[in-house]
């Protein structure tokens, strides 16, 4: 097993293979990545964009070029020297006709050899003890009656046929040749046509019942990933189907190809603690087949992790795949002392509370209420069986137990907490309870009385099945309401700043100190030093350097503000609706306007334009519908949305938006120099800090993207490719910054640095260093040291007004004044512009330090 340096991420589907991969082998190892980190590669649902549907995990999926493709990868590997890492899905697989686990289940119902393997609840109310799908566009009388539901054949199996939907059809009798099989369809046919009742008897003896697709939210009976039907989630505490979900994954590692496992959404497994004990024996084990050694194989989970939570230390991982690093390193980038303008500024224009904690419990109670409606039925009926056991639970009742919950479920603070056989512990403990007493500070008596209750049931220290039960039921629950709650609809109703509304940050914490990176950098140190390092990722809600740049008006919240009005002023008589898009979502679309601007669009540059605004109008139909005010996914309001888009392409490609359009651009490019110090900083930290430093495809440039699917859109690698071969000098890159090859030769010569110093990287110290004459919040700066070898890293930070009036993201040297840092005294070598210090006194000052570069790498070698 190969130590993993560093890797860079890459998407498959059918338009990317296997194959595609393996030709982008040479360009990796050049660039100096140690491992390519793949998306799933199991067999998934026909044209899946990202593999997190798989139809059977157990083989490489044909439409990525299947086996043969993965040899042709693992062979273009070897010759390179780079490795596999592999993102596997435990959770859920897709409640798909090609799912033959699936099928089974849908074929033989509680009979099936596979019903176990689904968290099914076949005795839920309302679903007469069968497995409620729903998947018609409409109640199943009106679609018989509409006769878009069909018995038919494909060979000699009986289907159900709804559209392009197929179900197995259990029949009393089928007959034994294809000509008594057509007359027996064409005789059911009839029938259905004359207004017969023969296909809805024959429906109603199916294991499962087709249901509106409207009724899933509330009578849906089994477990989603989130809210997603078509996702269904699996019992891998089970050793059957753990053994069927990881044999692909365990026959990779024990043919010497994969090194290192991503475990995507551990938080939705029954037990995430003892799922990677398991996962750790048995990657161990294939390990030791393969060289019959105990080499180590990496496992890192996704975990997103709330402000003050830490992943437990007692889990047998490496870390998690690194969303932590991303808020943290967000976080510096900003000026805490603009949020309270830019939060003034939201709510007088939005007319919202410009709270996220508001925004947050709203969302939570709308969702228990909504798309999580069924989940959390599941979870009442498993708190009124354990409240048997209570006396005063027992009286409270159903009603009463169900306002507690909610109570106590929107107050929940993090994903989930992580229960043992006896209950809730240290940490989990104390989370627990503070959602409690947060939920009952503003409860009224009786609700009060019935958290309490609930609180005594989950504290209840006896290993009882029905609390067991109550304890899973919840932790399966408060993760995907978190997620849903908080990613998926308060940060697209929270505008006060959207750099900070990503994925793994949370809107409360709006600026990290340096002091605070410093101390997550040495926790990370000490306790998950292979951590994975990530500024984007496949899911992330801005790209890294739309951050970056939205980032700079936390320092220049007034001229933003400024800026505003004016846009505003313009836009009114561009409205077809003065009340579509609402000012929330006006000032959001400013923000992503200015912050994804690419570099290179002038604001008459027609082509450009076109295609800028079909991507923003992606966005922003996503973004109003994932809000769920104006709109949504289930009940679009296509008035406002087409307001809405038609303001946006008048600002972008109508003659009549041409002066907003040219002050759009300029606020963008006024800040631009900043935002990109901004990106190159934070790509500096992501792959010098203690942690393993992952590349996101097509990354290497500036990173202007959207939401998905616009984070992954084909990466121009022919670019890409003539940068890494691009020896013109450092200054030539800087003052040609704006076509991203300067932050493309940082990524190059720092991977190359991890490369030719492992052991620095892997086990260096890592110590804060401060500035002589120089306040701590405009500069970054640490050491680390390996023996003979050290590196010394500083970045600037929160320096947008030093850059006022240049185009270039370089402050002028002047304003650093006359601070040093004080290093080891010596010779050190400047990485990235190559030149040399000799440090007799170990004193460098700033304004040589970053006389010709933004961020100042140093290394010190024997």
């Amino acid at each position: 097993m190969t130590p993993i340096r560093a890797t860079a991420r890459l998407q498959l589907h059918v338009g990317f293979t296997l194959h595609d991969a393996a030709a982008r082998v040479p360009y990796y190892a050049a660039l100096g990545v140690s491992h390519l980190y793949l998306s799933p590669i199991g067999a998934a649902v026909p044209g899946s964009t990202h593999g997190y549907d798989a139809i059977d995990p157990t083989r490489v999926n044909p439409e990525l070029g299947g086996e043969e493709a993965l040899g042709a990868l693992v062979e273009r590997l070897r010759t390179h020297g780079l490795r596999l890492v592999l993102d596997i899905v435990p959770n859920h697989v897709a409640a798909h006709p090609d799912n033959p686990w699936w099928w089974d289940v849908l074929r033989h119902g509680r009979d099936s050899r596979h019903a176990d393997w689904f968290d099914i609840d076949w005795d839920a109310p309302g679903c007469d003890r069968r497995l409620w799908l729903p998947v018609l566009e409409a109640p199943l009388a009106t679609m018989l009656a509409q006769r878009k539901i069909e018995a038919t054949s494909a060979g000699d199996e009986p289907l159900l046929t709804v559209g392009d939907q197929r179900f197995p059809l259990t029949v009393d009798t089928w007959p034994d040749t294809p000509s008594a099989r057509a007359h027996w369809l064409h005789a059911l046919d009839m029938d259905t046509r004359a207004g017969g009742e023969r296909l809805r008897q024959l429906l109603e003896r199916q294991p499962y019942r087709l249901a509106w697709w409207r009724t899933g939210n509330d009578r849906v009976n089994y477990r989603r990933f989130f809210d997603i039907t078509s996702l269904v989630a699996l019992r891998t505490e089970r050793e059957d189907v753990f053994d069927a979900v990881h044999a692909l994954p365990l026959r990779l590692i024990r043919d010497g190809v994969v090194d290192a496992l991503r475990i995507d959404h551990v938080d939705g497994l029954a037990d995430p603690r003892g799922y990677l004990h398991r996962l750790r024996a048995a990657v161990g084990s294939a390990a030791r087949e393969c060289d019959g050694a105990d080499s180590p194989v990496a496992i890192h989970v996704e975990k997103i992790l709330a402000p003050g939570e830490s992943l437990p230390h007692d889990w047998p991982c490496d870390g998690t795949t690194g969303y932590d690093f991303m808020d943290q390193v967000g976080g510096l980038l900003h000026d805490g002392d603009g949020e309270a303008p830019l939060r003034a500024l939201w709510r007088q224009r939005s007319g919202r509370s410009g709270d996220f904690a508001i925004e947050e419990h709203e969302a939570r109670r709308q969702m228990l209420a909504g798309p999580l409606h069924s989940e959390f039925l599941r979870t009442l009926r498993a708190l009124q069986v354990a409240a048997d056991a209570d006396d005063v639970a027992r009286e409270l009742g159903a009603s009463l137990l169900a306002r507690g919950l909610t109570a106590l479920l929107a107050r929940f603070p993090v994903y989930r907490t992580y229960a043992a056989p006896d209950g809730l512990h240290g940490d989990d403990a104390a989370r627990f309870d503070a959602a409690v007493d947060a939920a009952k500070a503003d409860a009224d008596t009786a609700v009060g009385e019935a958290i309490d209750a609930i609180a005594r049931l989950v504290r209840d220290r006896s290993d009882a099945d029905a609390l067991r039960a109550l304890r899973q039921r919840i932790e399966h629950l408060t993760a995907p309401l978190n997620a849903k709650a908080v990613e998926d609809t308060a940060f697209y109703r929270h505008g006060v700043l959207l750099s900070r509304n990503e994925v793994g940050s949370h809107p409360t914490h709006f600026a990290t100190s340096v002091d605070a990176f410093h101390a997550a950098c040495i926790e990370r140190a000490k306790h998950w030093p292979h951590a994975l390092l990530i500024t984007a990722s496949h899911d992330h809600k801005r790209g890294e350097d739309v951050r970056a740049r939205l980032a700079v008006l936390s320092e220049r919240p007034d001229g933003w503000a400024s800026r505003v009005e004016a846009f505003e002023a313009l836009a009114t008589p561009l409205r077809d609706d003065a009340r579509a898009p609402s000012p929330g979502d006006t000032l959001m679309l400013w923000q992503m306007l200015v912050g994804a601007w690419p570099l290179d669009l002038s604001p008459d540059d027609a082509q450009g334009l076109d295609a800028f605004a079909r991507r923003i109008a992606q966005w922003q139909q996503k973004a109003m519908r994932e809000a769920k005010l104006a709109t949504s996914w289930t009940q679009p309001d296509g008035a406002y949305e087409s307001a809405a888009d038609a303001l946006l392409r008048r600002i972008l490609t109508a003659h009549e938006g041409a002066d907003l359009r040219a002050a759009l651009h300029e606020a963008a490019m006024a800040i631009a120099p900043a935002g990109a110090v901004n990106g190159l900083a934070q790509t500096v930290l992501r792959l010098t800090v203690p942690g393993t430093p992952d590349l996101y495809q097509g990354t290497e440039g500036w990173d202007f993207s959207l939401v998905d699917p616009d984070n992954r859109r084909p990466v121009p690698y022919a670019r890409n490719q003539a940068w890494l071969g691009d020896d013109a000098p450092w200054q030539a890159l800087l003052e040609r910054w704006r076509d991203g090859a300067i932050k493309a030769r940082t990524i190059a010569r720092l991977l190359q640095l991890r490369a030719c110093e492992p052991a620095l990287f892997a086990r260096g110290t890592y110590e804060p260093v401060h500035c002589d004459d120089m306040p701590d919040a405009k500069v970054m700066a640490f050491h680390r040291r390996d023996g003979n070898t050290g590196l010394f890293v500083a970045v600037p930070r929160c320096i947008a007004p030093w850059l006022d009036g240049t185009q270039q993201p370089l402050p002028p040297p002047e304003r650093w004044g006359r601070a040093t840092f004080t290093l080891q005294h010596g010779r050190w070598r400047h990485v990235l512009d190559e030149r040399t210090f000799d440090l007799a006194d170990g004193r460098i000052a700033l304004a040589e330090l970053f006389r010709h570069s933004p961020v100042a790498v140093l290394i010190q070698t024997p």
